[in-house]
């Protein structure tokens, strides 16, 4: 008997078109029934099974979790360096004449 080869799943074009539709649809956390269900739909166009839909959502899910985090965490790091940017333009000192600069070197007698 010979043991039986498990290949990672590679969903078609179709299989990921319909994937994506459905998550950009609102379906997030599919129940069982609605894997079920997704897997007979998709099994029409390629090889599939319920774990794989199941797998999915819950990577596409996370991959999302961690895009908006990055995003969010670029947006803080460029308002932080504005406000860094602002605080040092107030603190630098004005550039003085040389009649203001004699005219306080005066002494005051």
């Amino acid at each position: 008997m010979s043991p039986v080869a498990s290949t990672r799943w590679c969903p078609t074009p179709e299989q990921l078109m319909i994937l994506e539709e459905m998550y950009r649809s609102g379906i997030r956390t599919p129940n069982a029934v609605q894997i079920q269900q997704i897997t007979a739909h998709l099994a029409f166009y390629g090889r599939i099974e319920g774990k794989n839909v199941f797998y999915w959502f819950q990577n596409h899910k996370a991959r999302d979790r961690q895009k908006l985090r990055k995003k969010l965490a670029k947006q803080l790091h460029q308002q932080q360096h504005h406000h860094l940017q602002l605080q040092f333009q107030q603190i630098q000192p004005k550039p003085i004449s040389m009649m203001e600069l004699e005219k306080n070197l005066k002494p005051k007698c």
